[in-house]
């Protein structure tokens, strides 16, 4: 067992050694058994044969010839002769042969083994047949006591080449497990480091980056008189894309460490889509196209699966889509369905733009453009490797699948596939209640009426569009209509005709800037149109005062608010007291975790922000320390939100394990501050800002 040696020599060996041995030993068991002479020229001519060939071998060193020559000197020459001169059947020789072809099975391979076996086996046969029609060139065929005796040492014999084979295929077998053990011991070593300094890297990158468009979005909207406005947002995008980039960069070193984590949350489609339909539609309409949307709403509701993973592929597929077009349009698609025993969601979204596409010769190796470099390709083409190459792997994990399509010049098409478990068998909108409804619909200059009629035939409803005033006008007197509709670029042409309508029923359809007092006061719907809004109609979710006064929300204030945040770093403190000056509130900074636990002993607070990773104590032993801290005022009962630079799909669940009351990601975005805020200030803190800088003294539900 020795290590050096290769394997299959060491096999060789083996069989060779074993097979001398057997033979030595042989002699003295013909002898007792009272045979001639010849049997013993047979098995020492045999032995010599055996050492002239490990001879050779010592010299050539060719195993796999070696190998051959022994098996077929075994099989074919020296165990046929000692069966006819050692008794034959009678002394239970036959047996031998068994050893002979195990032997085969041992030390050869692919065809040549099978082809050998074949053969082997057909000769023993032809041995044994001719040699029982032949009786005359038998040789010492034993009787009585002497044929059990032979027979018995060959059964001896027999079981123990293979036992001993059997034996050593065993130690193979652990050579090659301690060796496969080892190797994936190296490798996750080596994964484990590579993840370890990926993330500290990662992190070390992105808590920059956080000061980079903090500072950038504080010079925006100080540049009063828009000189700065062009140098900035390319500053903000290159950030963004960076920033994108090392996002990548870290999930994607996770799941090939295999340390990727699913983070499982109850949320709900509706609200999720709704959220990225909302912050699309306002990059859309800045930029100038057009967005298209379409919603299934049959598609299971309340589900239990990874939502920030998921929210985050399709915000950032939409996101690119958008960037890509100049002058078109995106359409985003979701349609999900339930499982056949209703215990899953499966979704699938597909992203479409009519942007620059990607060349044909990119496509071919998007996936792992990012694995060498070449000077020559398009820097994006390798960030959209990278980002779809994580896409995919955590699409994967949810037992689903990414797949894009892309012509230069014409556009892309991405489609995403996934599965969520559902928590009930709700949908996103009944359409059962919808059934036979009767709609209007004046659609003149309207882009898209094809996504508008698509999204009201999803609830059954009986649809009429028209282009033309006379006709509008003769539908709409014939008082059919449960619902109508009205594109605000004819609404001029049927502003006097609808002052007869009931005003209840009837939706302008406009963009994010227009207010109903544009038309009248009339209730408006934005586009982009689908079954999301067009369930807020049906299913009255809109009060008057949603229509009237919610559009012109700009923000809220929290003037008499107090707010604590704790980081080690000064730029990022003064990026959180920027961010959080146009709510009005009572901001306090602190640079440790220690100072913190001393300033809440002296001083309440509404709300904790606390950095996750700080020197001497970082957040999560901060944490600890407050909640148990007996001269904190309200220890147990301070909303303290984690703020952290890492990211991945197990950071939400590893800050809640903590005691951490929700998180927040750095950069910090807007929306994202707005509603951490609006959901752990004091409902009677919170006050509504209008467009105008009027504030309302009505306070939004917290």
């Amino acid at each position: 067992k020795d290590d050096t040696v290769d394997t299959r020599l060491r096999g060789l060996q083996l069989a060779g050694f074993y097979t001398v041995i057997e033979l030595i030993l042989s002699i003295p068991c013909f002898l007792i058994a009272g045979y001639d002479y010849t049997i013993f020229y047979v098995v020492v001519l045999s032995i010599v044969i055996l050492m002239a060939i490990f001879g050779v071998l010592r010299y050539s060193r060719d195993v796999v010839l070696s190998s051959l020559i022994f098996c077929y000197l075994l099989n074919i020459i020296i165990l046929p002769l000692i069966y006819i001169y050692g008794g034959g059947m009678y002394g239970g020789i036959e047996l031998v042969f068994v050893c002979g072809i195990v032997d085969g099975l041992f030390l050869l391979d692919g065809f040549i083994r099978i082809a050998s076996e074949i053969l082997f086996f057909v000769w023993y046969l032809l041995v044994m047949v001719y040699s029982s029609l032949h009786k005359e060139i038998m040789h010492n065929t034993p009787g009585g006591a002497v044929a059990v005796f032979s027979v018995v040492m060959c059964m001896v014999f027999s079981t123990i080449v293979i036992i001993t084979v059997m034996e050593y295929e065993g130690y193979l077998l652990k050579i090659k497990q301690r060796t496969v053990s080892i190797s994936v011991r190296e490798s996750m070593n080596s994964a484990n480091t590579k993840s370890r300094f990926l993330t500290n890297v990662s992190h070390e990158l992105r808590t920059p980056m956080n000061a980079v468009l903090g500072m950038s979005e504080l010079i925006q909207n100080s540049d009063n008189d828009g000189r700065l406005t062009e140098e900035v947002s390319i500053i903000t995008q290159n950030a963004r894309d960076l920033l994108s980039t090392i996002n990548s960069i870290l999930d994607y070193s996770k799941l090939e460490s295999g340390k990727y984590q699913m983070s499982y949350d109850q949320f709900d489609m509706d609200t999720l889509v709704r959220e990225l339909v909302s912050e699309a539609s306002i990059r859309a309409y800045e930029k100038g196209i057009e967005l298209f949307v379409s919603i299934d709403p049959s598609s299971p509701n309340i589900l239990y699966g990874d939502n920030i993973q998921i929210e985050m592929i399709m915000q950032d597929l939409l996101h690119d889509a958008i960037n890509s077009v100049s002058d078109g349009r995106v359409l985003f698609k979701v349609y999900g369905e339930f499982s056949k025993d209703r215990s899953k969601a499966i979704y699938n979204a597909e992203i479409y733009d009519t942007g620059a596409g990607i060349p044909e010769k990119e496509m071919k190796s998007i996936y792992s453009s990012f694995e060498t470099y070449d000077s020559r390709q398009d820097s994006r083409i390798k960030r959209l490797g990278l980002k779809y190459s994580v896409f995919k792997g955590i699409l994967k994990q949810m037992n689903g699948d990414f797949s894009l399509q892309s012509l230069e010049h014409i556009g892309t098409l991405i489609r995403i596939r996934f599965e969520t478990f559902c928590v009930d068998k709700v949908v996103i909108a009944d359409k059962q209640y919808t059934t036979g409804r009767k709609v209007l619909l004046y659609a003149y200059g309207e882009k898209g009426i094809a996504y508008i009629e698509e999204a009201l035939s999803m609830f059954n409803t009986l649809v009429d569009i028209t282009y033309m005033p006379e006709d509008f006008t003769k539908m709409f007197r014939s008082g059919r209509y449960d619902y109508i509709l009205v594109s605000d670029k004819g609404y001029q042409d049927v502003a006097d005709i609808l002052k007869e309508a009931e005003r209840a029923s009837v939706f302008i359809i406009t963009d994010r800037m227009s207010a109903p007092a544009d038309f009248d006061f009339f209730r408006i719907i934005r586009r982009p149109v689908s079954a999301l809004n067009l369930s807020d109609i049906f299913f009255e979710r809109w009060e008057d005062m949603d229509y009237e006064g919610a559009e012109y929300m700009e923000g809220f204030t929290a003037p008499d608010a107090s707010i604590l945040v704790v980081d080690d770093n000064k730029v990022n403190l003064k990026v959180a007291e920027s961010l959080l000056s146009r709510y009005e509130m009572q901001v306090k900074t602190t640079e440790s975790g220690f100072s913190a636990i001393e300033i809440l002993k002296n001083q309440s607070f509404d709300l904790v922000l606390m950095d996750q990773m700080m020197p001497g104590m970082d957040g999560y032993e901060a944490l600890r320390l407050i909640r148990n801290n007996l001269a904190i005022k309200g220890a147990r009962k301070i909303p303290i939100i984690c703020m952290t630079a890492d990211s991945g799909g197990d950071v939400r669940e590893k800050a809640m394990k903590a005691g951490f009351n929700e998180y927040l990601m750095k950069p910090v975005k807007e929306t994202e501050l707005d509603r951490i805020l609006l959901t752990f200030l004091p409902y009677e803190k919170i006050k509504r800002s209008l467009s105008g800088g009027a504030a309302s003294t009505e306070q939004i539900p917290g």
